[in-house]
Protein backbone atom coordinates (compact mmCIF):
# COMPACT_ATOMS: atom_id res chain seq x y z
CA UNK A 1 0.00 0.00 0.00
CA UNK A 2 1.11 3.61 -0.53
CA UNK A 3 0.63 6.89 0.75
CA UNK A 4 -0.86 9.84 -1.80
CA UNK A 5 1.77 11.57 -4.08
CA UNK A 6 0.54 14.84 -3.90
CA UNK A 7 2.83 17.97 -3.70
CA UNK A 8 2.22 21.32 -2.38
CA UNK A 9 2.78 24.08 -5.01
CA UNK A 10 4.49 26.39 -2.80
CA UNK A 11 6.60 26.98 0.22
CA UNK A 12 3.62 28.65 2.07
CA UNK A 13 1.26 25.23 1.03
CA UNK A 14 3.55 23.08 2.40
CA UNK A 15 4.15 24.96 5.86
CA UNK A 16 0.48 24.23 5.82
CA UNK A 17 -0.03 21.03 4.82
CA UNK A 18 -0.41 18.55 7.38
CA UNK A 19 0.60 15.48 5.36
CA UNK A 20 3.88 17.66 4.25
CA UNK A 21 4.85 18.53 7.96
CA UNK A 22 3.99 14.89 9.33
CA UNK A 23 6.06 13.10 6.27
CA UNK A 24 9.44 15.60 7.68
CA UNK A 25 9.12 14.38 10.74
CA UNK A 26 9.38 10.67 9.99
CA UNK A 27 11.73 11.26 7.27
CA UNK A 28 14.01 13.18 10.15
CA UNK A 29 13.10 10.41 12.88
CA UNK A 30 14.51 7.73 10.09
CA UNK A 31 17.57 9.93 9.24
CA UNK A 32 18.50 10.39 12.78
CA UNK A 33 18.25 6.11 13.55
CA UNK A 34 20.62 6.30 10.26
CA UNK A 35 23.08 9.37 11.22
CA UNK A 36 23.06 8.33 15.12
CA UNK A 37 22.72 4.14 14.91
CA UNK A 38 22.78 3.00 19.04
CA UNK A 39 21.32 6.33 20.03
CA UNK A 40 17.34 7.29 20.15
CA UNK A 41 16.00 10.84 19.34
CA UNK A 42 12.57 12.36 20.58
CA UNK A 43 11.40 14.87 18.30
CA UNK A 44 8.33 16.44 16.65
CA UNK A 45 7.76 19.21 19.10
CA UNK A 46 6.98 22.48 16.62
CA UNK A 47 8.69 25.68 17.11
CA UNK A 48 8.68 28.72 14.60
CA UNK A 49 8.34 26.36 11.65
CA UNK A 50 11.12 23.89 12.40
CA UNK A 51 10.79 20.83 14.76
CA UNK A 52 12.92 20.00 17.99
CA UNK A 53 14.21 17.00 17.49
CA UNK A 54 16.52 15.67 21.05
CA UNK A 55 18.95 12.56 22.40
CA UNK A 56 16.19 11.17 24.73
CA UNK A 57 19.13 11.25 27.61
CA UNK A 58 19.39 14.99 27.56
CA UNK A 59 22.64 15.46 26.07
CA UNK A 60 22.78 18.74 24.39
CA UNK A 61 24.09 18.23 20.33
CA UNK A 62 27.35 19.55 18.83
CA UNK A 63 27.64 21.17 15.37
CA UNK A 64 29.00 18.28 13.86
CA UNK A 65 26.35 15.81 14.91
CA UNK A 66 23.98 18.60 12.90
CA UNK A 67 25.32 17.90 9.97
CA UNK A 68 25.20 14.41 10.11
CA UNK A 69 21.24 14.46 10.58
CA UNK A 70 21.20 16.89 7.65
CA UNK A 71 22.77 14.83 5.20
CA UNK A 72 21.18 11.72 6.36
CA UNK A 73 18.04 13.42 5.89
CA UNK A 74 18.46 14.77 2.47
CA UNK A 75 20.38 11.72 1.15
CA UNK A 76 16.70 9.99 2.09
CA UNK A 77 15.25 13.18 -0.09
CA UNK A 78 17.26 13.32 -2.66
CA UNK A 79 17.26 9.26 -3.49
CA UNK A 80 12.74 9.93 -3.36
CA UNK A 81 13.10 7.42 -0.86
CA UNK A 82 9.47 5.48 -0.43
CA UNK A 83 7.02 5.60 2.47
CA UNK A 84 5.25 2.34 2.68
CA UNK A 85 2.53 1.03 4.72
CA UNK A 86 3.16 -2.35 6.56
CA UNK A 87 0.91 -4.52 8.58
CA UNK A 88 2.66 -6.40 10.75
CA UNK A 89 1.64 -8.84 13.41
CA UNK A 90 1.63 -7.12 17.49
CA UNK A 91 4.49 -9.73 18.42
CA UNK A 92 6.67 -8.64 15.55
CA UNK A 93 5.90 -4.90 15.79
CA UNK A 94 7.24 -4.88 19.35
CA UNK A 95 10.32 -7.18 18.77
CA UNK A 96 11.18 -4.55 16.23
CA UNK A 97 10.83 -1.32 18.11
CA UNK A 98 12.08 -2.76 21.49
CA UNK A 99 15.06 -4.44 20.01
CA UNK A 100 16.08 -0.51 18.62
CA UNK A 101 15.49 0.51 22.06
CA UNK A 102 12.10 2.72 20.65
CA UNK A 103 10.39 3.12 23.46
CA UNK A 104 8.25 5.40 22.99
CA UNK A 105 6.62 3.26 20.20
CA UNK A 106 6.71 0.35 22.04
CA UNK A 107 4.94 1.56 25.04
CA UNK A 108 2.19 3.07 23.50
CA UNK A 109 1.64 -0.05 21.74
CA UNK A 110 1.77 -2.32 24.60
CA UNK A 111 -0.91 0.78 25.54
CA UNK A 112 -3.07 0.14 22.79
CA UNK A 113 -2.94 -3.60 21.79
CA UNK A 114 -4.35 -4.50 18.75
CA UNK A 115 -3.83 -7.80 16.85
CA UNK A 116 -2.23 -5.94 13.56
CA UNK A 117 -0.65 -2.95 13.90
CA UNK A 118 0.10 -0.16 10.74
CA UNK A 119 3.26 0.53 10.85
CA UNK A 120 5.76 2.51 7.90
CA UNK A 121 8.69 1.69 6.08
CA UNK A 122 11.64 3.46 5.21
CA UNK A 123 14.35 1.60 3.81
CA UNK A 124 13.62 -1.39 6.30
CA UNK A 125 13.30 1.24 9.01
CA UNK A 126 9.90 1.33 11.10
CA UNK A 127 8.12 3.70 12.45
CA UNK A 128 4.17 3.82 13.85
CA UNK A 129 1.46 4.62 11.37
CA UNK A 130 -0.37 7.40 13.02
CA UNK A 131 -1.54 9.66 10.51
CA UNK A 132 -2.00 9.73 6.74
CA UNK A 133 1.72 10.77 4.86
CA UNK A 134 3.23 11.61 1.81
CA UNK A 135 4.32 8.48 -0.78
CA UNK A 136 7.90 9.41 -0.92
CA UNK A 137 10.54 11.44 0.62
CA UNK A 138 11.39 13.68 -2.46
CA UNK A 139 8.08 15.36 -2.24
CA UNK A 140 9.73 17.15 0.66
CA UNK A 141 12.15 18.17 -1.58
CA UNK A 142 10.47 21.83 -2.58
CA UNK A 143 10.73 22.68 1.30
CA UNK A 144 14.95 22.44 1.17
CA UNK A 145 14.74 21.32 5.22
CA UNK A 146 18.03 22.56 6.87
CA UNK A 147 18.92 21.29 10.06
CA UNK A 148 19.57 24.64 12.85
CA UNK A 149 21.83 22.95 15.94
CA UNK A 150 20.63 24.60 19.44
CA UNK A 151 22.03 23.83 22.64
CA UNK A 152 18.20 22.42 23.51
CA UNK A 153 18.32 19.63 20.51
CA UNK A 154 18.18 20.01 16.70
CA UNK A 155 15.89 21.88 14.68
CA UNK A 156 14.46 20.86 11.39
CA UNK A 157 13.71 23.33 9.73
CA UNK A 158 11.51 24.12 7.08
CA UNK A 159 11.42 27.54 7.15
CA UNK A 160 12.94 29.67 4.41
CA UNK A 161 16.45 31.34 6.22
CA UNK A 162 16.74 33.18 8.15
CA UNK A 163 15.66 30.94 11.05
CA UNK A 164 15.28 32.06 14.62
CA UNK A 165 14.26 30.03 17.34
CA UNK A 166 12.14 31.31 19.74
CA UNK A 167 13.94 30.65 23.31
CA UNK A 168 10.46 30.43 25.10
CA UNK A 169 9.79 27.67 23.20
CA UNK A 170 12.60 25.92 23.68
CA UNK A 171 13.21 26.92 27.08
CA UNK A 172 9.42 25.30 28.38
CA UNK A 173 10.30 22.32 25.75
CA UNK A 174 13.46 21.85 27.54
CA UNK A 175 12.07 22.12 31.38
CA UNK A 176 9.45 20.34 30.82
CA UNK A 177 10.74 17.08 29.09
CA UNK A 178 13.41 17.29 31.77
CA UNK A 179 10.87 16.79 34.21
CA UNK A 180 8.78 13.86 32.72
CA UNK A 181 12.35 12.13 32.33
CA UNK A 182 12.54 12.35 36.36
CA UNK A 183 8.90 11.25 36.57
CA UNK A 184 9.58 8.69 33.73
CA UNK A 185 6.94 10.17 31.58
CA UNK A 186 7.85 11.16 28.50
CA UNK A 187 5.93 9.19 26.43
CA UNK A 188 2.20 8.77 26.31
CA UNK A 189 2.70 5.17 26.39
CA UNK A 190 4.16 5.38 29.68
CA UNK A 191 1.70 7.62 31.20
CA UNK A 192 -0.86 5.18 30.37
CA UNK A 193 1.56 2.51 31.87
CA UNK A 194 0.97 4.22 35.44
CA UNK A 195 -0.60 1.98 38.17
CA UNK A 196 -3.94 2.99 38.99
CA UNK A 197 -3.45 0.68 42.15
CA UNK A 198 -1.21 2.01 44.91
CA UNK A 199 0.68 5.30 45.04
CA UNK A 200 2.12 5.51 41.36
CA UNK A 201 -0.81 7.45 39.94
CA UNK A 202 -1.77 9.99 42.79
CA UNK A 203 2.00 10.37 43.12
CA UNK A 204 2.34 11.67 39.63
CA UNK A 205 -0.54 13.67 39.78
CA UNK A 206 0.66 15.32 42.82
CA UNK A 207 4.06 16.16 41.27
CA UNK A 208 2.50 17.97 38.31
CA UNK A 209 0.35 19.70 40.81
CA UNK A 210 3.36 20.75 42.91
CA UNK A 211 5.29 21.59 39.55
CA UNK A 212 2.57 24.24 39.08
CA UNK A 213 2.74 25.77 42.76
CA UNK A 214 6.41 26.16 42.48
CA UNK A 215 6.29 28.06 39.45
CA UNK A 216 3.19 30.48 40.77
CA UNK A 217 5.35 30.87 44.02
CA UNK A 218 8.54 31.73 42.08
CA UNK A 219 6.75 34.42 40.04
CA UNK A 220 5.32 35.87 43.49
CA UNK A 221 8.91 35.95 44.62
CA UNK A 222 10.31 37.09 41.85
CA UNK A 223 7.76 40.50 41.88
CA UNK A 224 8.38 40.91 45.67
CA UNK A 225 12.13 40.82 44.85
CA UNK A 226 11.98 43.23 42.17
CA UNK A 227 9.90 45.56 44.23
CA UNK A 228 12.05 45.76 47.53
CA UNK A 229 15.22 46.48 45.01
CA UNK A 230 12.87 49.38 43.70
CA UNK A 231 14.10 52.83 44.45
CA UNK A 232 10.80 53.99 45.49
CA UNK A 233 7.10 52.80 44.83
CA UNK A 234 6.40 54.00 41.93
CA UNK A 235 9.37 52.73 40.81
CA UNK A 236 7.43 49.12 41.89
CA UNK A 237 6.13 46.79 39.94
CA UNK A 238 2.37 47.53 39.86
CA UNK A 239 0.73 45.74 36.17
CA UNK A 240 0.85 42.35 35.81
CA UNK A 241 0.14 41.56 31.97
CA UNK A 242 -0.71 38.30 31.42
CA UNK A 243 -1.60 36.84 27.76
CA UNK A 244 -1.52 33.44 25.68
CA UNK A 245 -3.66 31.79 23.78
CA UNK A 246 -7.33 30.14 24.36
CA UNK A 247 -7.63 27.97 27.13
CA UNK A 248 -4.16 27.89 28.16
CA UNK A 249 -5.56 28.56 31.96
CA UNK A 250 -5.70 32.19 32.17
CA UNK A 251 -8.02 32.81 33.97
CA UNK A 252 -7.64 30.47 36.88
CA UNK A 253 -3.29 31.39 36.61
CA UNK A 254 -4.47 34.81 37.96
CA UNK A 255 -6.38 34.42 40.32
CA UNK A 256 -4.04 31.65 42.30
CA UNK A 257 -1.52 34.51 41.22
CA UNK A 258 -3.39 36.53 43.45
CA UNK A 259 -3.75 34.63 45.83
CA UNK A 260 -0.28 33.66 46.28
CA UNK A 261 0.78 37.14 45.80
CA UNK A 262 -1.42 38.19 49.21
CA UNK A 263 0.92 36.11 51.05
CA UNK A 264 3.89 38.97 50.43
CA UNK A 265 1.10 41.51 51.72
CA UNK A 266 -0.19 42.20 47.99
CA UNK A 267 -3.43 42.86 46.83
CA UNK A 268 -3.94 42.01 42.89
CA UNK A 269 -6.96 43.31 41.12
CA UNK A 270 -7.65 42.45 37.81
CA UNK A 271 -8.80 44.88 35.37
CA UNK A 272 -11.43 43.64 33.23
CA UNK A 273 -10.18 45.07 29.29
CA UNK A 274 -12.95 43.33 27.66
CA UNK A 275 -14.63 46.47 27.79
CA UNK A 276 -12.31 49.04 26.70
CA UNK A 277 -13.93 48.62 22.58
CA UNK A 278 -13.70 51.79 20.41
CA UNK A 279 -17.08 52.63 19.60
CA UNK A 280 -18.55 51.46 16.83
CA UNK A 281 -18.42 55.04 14.91
CA UNK A 282 -14.13 55.17 15.85
CA UNK A 283 -13.78 51.58 14.88
CA UNK A 284 -11.06 51.85 11.56
CA UNK A 285 -12.98 49.12 9.54
CA UNK A 286 -16.86 50.61 10.22
CA UNK A 287 -15.25 53.77 9.09
CA UNK A 288 -14.62 52.92 5.90
CA UNK A 289 -18.61 51.74 4.60
CA UNK A 290 -20.24 51.37 8.18
CA UNK A 291 -20.63 47.74 7.80
CA UNK A 292 -20.80 46.29 11.30
CA UNK A 293 -19.79 42.97 10.12
CA UNK A 294 -16.26 44.00 9.07
CA UNK A 295 -15.33 45.26 12.56
CA UNK A 296 -12.74 42.39 14.08
CA UNK A 297 -13.05 42.73 17.72
CA UNK A 298 -9.52 40.22 17.79
CA UNK A 299 -7.57 43.02 16.27
CA UNK A 300 -5.59 45.79 18.60
CA UNK A 301 -7.03 48.30 16.57
CA UNK A 302 -10.26 47.55 17.75
CA UNK A 303 -9.31 48.73 21.04
CA UNK A 304 -9.53 51.93 22.76
CA UNK A 305 -5.21 51.78 23.68
CA UNK A 306 -5.07 55.31 24.13
CA UNK A 307 -7.69 55.20 26.87
CA UNK A 308 -6.84 51.77 28.56
CA UNK A 309 -2.72 53.32 28.85
CA UNK A 310 -4.67 56.63 30.48
CA UNK A 311 -6.57 54.52 32.99
CA UNK A 312 -3.53 52.38 33.88
CA UNK A 313 -1.85 55.39 34.76
CA UNK A 314 -4.24 56.84 36.61
CA UNK A 315 -4.63 54.04 38.81
CA UNK A 316 -1.33 53.46 39.33
CA UNK A 317 -1.15 57.11 40.33
CA UNK A 318 -4.14 56.37 43.08
CA UNK A 319 -7.01 57.71 41.19
CA UNK A 320 -10.26 56.48 40.58
CA UNK A 321 -11.24 55.96 36.69
CA UNK A 322 -15.01 55.22 35.04
CA UNK A 323 -14.13 52.33 33.19
CA UNK A 324 -16.80 51.53 30.22
CA UNK A 325 -19.30 49.39 30.02
CA UNK A 326 -19.48 48.06 25.83
CA UNK A 327 -22.68 46.79 25.10
CA UNK A 328 -22.02 44.53 22.08
CA UNK A 329 -25.59 44.57 20.68
CA UNK A 330 -25.10 47.84 20.34
CA UNK A 331 -21.33 48.96 19.77
CA UNK A 332 -21.14 51.37 21.65
CA UNK A 333 -20.47 52.16 25.60
CA UNK A 334 -23.23 52.35 28.05
CA UNK A 335 -22.99 55.60 29.95
CA UNK A 336 -21.71 56.40 32.61
CA UNK A 337 -19.41 53.22 33.18
CA UNK A 338 -18.26 52.00 36.44
CA UNK A 339 -16.02 53.58 38.79
CA UNK A 340 -12.86 51.89 39.66
CA UNK A 341 -10.03 52.38 42.44
CA UNK A 342 -7.04 50.26 43.57
CA UNK A 343 -7.34 49.99 47.53
CA UNK A 344 -5.05 52.22 48.83
CA UNK A 345 -2.98 49.74 50.87
CA UNK A 346 0.50 50.83 49.03
CA UNK A 347 0.92 47.44 47.86
CA UNK A 348 -1.66 47.34 45.16
CA UNK A 349 -1.10 45.31 41.97
CA UNK A 350 -3.05 45.84 38.69
CA UNK A 351 -3.92 42.66 36.70
CA UNK A 352 -4.32 43.15 32.87
CA UNK A 353 -5.34 39.49 31.38
CA UNK A 354 -6.73 39.54 27.86
CA UNK A 355 -5.65 38.42 24.61
CA UNK A 356 -3.62 41.92 23.79
CA UNK A 357 -2.01 42.26 27.13
CA UNK A 358 1.49 41.87 25.95
CA UNK A 359 0.94 43.37 22.53
CA UNK A 360 3.42 47.09 23.31
CA UNK A 361 1.02 49.37 22.36
CA UNK A 362 -1.19 48.14 25.11
CA UNK A 363 0.82 49.39 27.68
CA UNK A 364 3.17 52.16 25.58
CA UNK A 365 2.60 54.91 27.91
CA UNK A 366 3.34 52.84 31.07
CA UNK A 367 6.86 52.89 32.32
CA UNK A 368 8.44 49.61 31.71
CA UNK A 369 9.72 49.42 35.08
CA UNK A 370 5.69 49.28 36.44
CA UNK A 371 5.33 46.28 34.16
CA UNK A 372 5.78 42.02 34.96
CA UNK A 373 5.16 40.13 31.66
CA UNK A 374 3.70 36.90 31.57
CA UNK A 375 3.36 34.50 28.66
CA UNK A 376 1.19 30.99 29.70
CA UNK A 377 0.54 28.30 27.61
CA UNK A 378 0.49 24.30 28.22
CA UNK A 379 3.12 23.68 26.29
CA UNK A 380 3.69 20.06 26.51
CA UNK A 381 6.72 17.93 25.87
CA UNK A 382 4.68 14.26 25.45
CA UNK A 383 6.07 12.00 22.94
CA UNK A 384 3.54 9.89 20.91
CA UNK A 385 5.77 7.79 19.12
CA UNK A 386 10.07 9.08 18.18
CA UNK A 387 8.86 10.99 15.65
CA UNK A 388 5.56 12.66 16.95
CA UNK A 389 4.47 14.60 20.20
CA UNK A 390 1.26 15.65 21.75
CA UNK A 391 0.81 19.05 20.05
CA UNK A 392 -0.12 22.04 22.21
CA UNK A 393 -2.68 23.29 19.70
CA UNK A 394 -4.51 19.94 20.47
CA UNK A 395 -4.32 19.92 24.58
CA UNK A 396 -5.94 23.44 23.92
CA UNK A 397 -8.64 22.28 22.00
CA UNK A 398 -9.70 19.96 24.18
CA UNK A 399 -9.77 21.92 27.03
CA UNK A 400 -11.66 24.16 25.16
CA UNK A 401 -14.06 21.31 24.05
CA UNK A 402 -14.85 20.35 27.39
CA UNK A 403 -15.10 23.46 28.91
CA UNK A 404 -17.65 25.00 25.92
CA UNK A 405 -19.95 21.90 26.52
CA UNK A 406 -19.61 22.16 30.37
CA UNK A 407 -20.14 25.72 31.08
CA UNK A 408 -21.67 27.07 27.85
CA UNK A 409 -23.54 23.93 26.65
CA UNK A 410 -21.74 23.97 23.06
CA UNK A 411 -21.27 21.28 21.34
CA UNK A 412 -18.19 19.92 19.98
CA UNK A 413 -19.37 19.96 16.35
CA UNK A 414 -19.63 24.27 17.41
CA UNK A 415 -16.37 24.47 18.75
CA UNK A 416 -14.52 22.45 16.18
CA UNK A 417 -16.18 24.42 13.67
CA UNK A 418 -14.50 28.36 15.03
CA UNK A 419 -11.25 26.40 15.93
CA UNK A 420 -9.79 27.39 12.86
CA UNK A 421 -10.82 31.16 12.97
CA UNK A 422 -9.49 30.98 16.75
CA UNK A 423 -5.92 30.11 15.55
CA UNK A 424 -5.53 32.85 13.24
CA UNK A 425 -6.37 35.39 15.82
CA UNK A 426 -3.80 33.55 17.70
CA UNK A 427 -1.01 33.85 15.04
CA UNK A 428 -1.93 37.14 14.62
CA UNK A 429 -2.02 38.95 17.75
CA UNK A 430 -0.77 36.27 20.28
CA UNK A 431 2.20 34.45 18.92
CA UNK A 432 4.55 37.43 18.38
CA UNK A 433 4.52 38.66 21.61
CA UNK A 434 5.55 35.18 23.13
CA UNK A 435 9.50 36.50 23.66
CA UNK A 436 10.99 39.21 25.46
CA UNK A 437 8.42 38.37 28.76
CA UNK A 438 9.55 38.25 32.43
CA UNK A 439 8.21 34.85 32.98
CA UNK A 440 6.67 32.06 31.04
CA UNK A 441 3.90 30.07 32.71
CA UNK A 442 4.24 26.37 31.27
CA UNK A 443 0.15 25.58 32.11
CA UNK A 444 0.74 21.62 30.58
CA UNK A 445 -0.06 18.74 33.29
CA UNK A 446 0.34 15.38 31.24
CA UNK A 447 -2.27 13.69 33.90
CA UNK A 448 -4.70 16.01 32.34
CA UNK A 449 -5.46 14.18 29.69
CA UNK A 450 -6.52 11.20 31.30
CA UNK A 451 -9.32 13.78 33.00
CA UNK A 452 -10.11 15.07 29.63
CA UNK A 453 -10.66 12.01 27.57
CA UNK A 454 -13.25 11.34 29.71
CA UNK A 455 -15.36 14.41 29.14
CA UNK A 456 -14.06 14.94 24.83
CA UNK A 457 -14.62 11.11 24.04
CA UNK A 458 -18.12 10.79 23.96
CA UNK A 459 -18.49 15.06 22.94
CA UNK A 460 -16.38 13.87 19.56
CA UNK A 461 -18.23 10.72 19.09
CA UNK A 462 -21.44 12.73 19.14
CA UNK A 463 -20.65 14.55 16.24
CA UNK A 464 -22.78 13.23 13.27
CA UNK A 465 -21.91 12.50 9.80
CA UNK A 466 -23.97 15.36 7.90
CA UNK A 467 -22.23 17.84 10.18
CA UNK A 468 -19.11 19.88 8.70
CA UNK A 469 -16.80 18.89 11.37
CA UNK A 470 -17.53 15.43 11.00
CA UNK A 471 -13.74 14.33 9.84
CA UNK A 472 -12.45 16.65 12.20
CA UNK A 473 -13.81 14.81 14.91
CA UNK A 474 -13.20 10.72 13.76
Amino acid sequence: RRFRRVMSSTQRDNEHDPSFRRTLRVVASVAAQRAFPGRVMYGGHPIDGAYLFAFREGDAPTEAEGKLLEAAMLELIEADAELTLRALPYADAIAYFVAHDMDASASLLRSRVRGTVQCVDVRGMLRLSLFPLLASAGLLAAARPWVHVAREGLLVVYHPAPFVPSPTLLASFTDHRAWGRVHGAQTLGALNALKGVGREVVDFNLHAEFRQEAKLAAIAEAIRARNEAAESASHAVGVICIAGPTSSGKTTFATKLAMYLSNFGYHAVALSVDHYYLPLDRQPQYQLRSDRSDVDYDSIDAMDVVLVNEHVNALLAGEEVMTPVYNMKTGYRDEPGKAFKLPPTGKAILVLEGIHSLNPAYTSMVSAERLFRIYISPLSALQLDEANTMRTTDHRLLRRMCRDFLFRGYPASRTLAVWDKVRVGEHRWIFPHQDGVDFVMNSAMEYELRVLKVYAEPLLSAVEPHEPTFGKAR
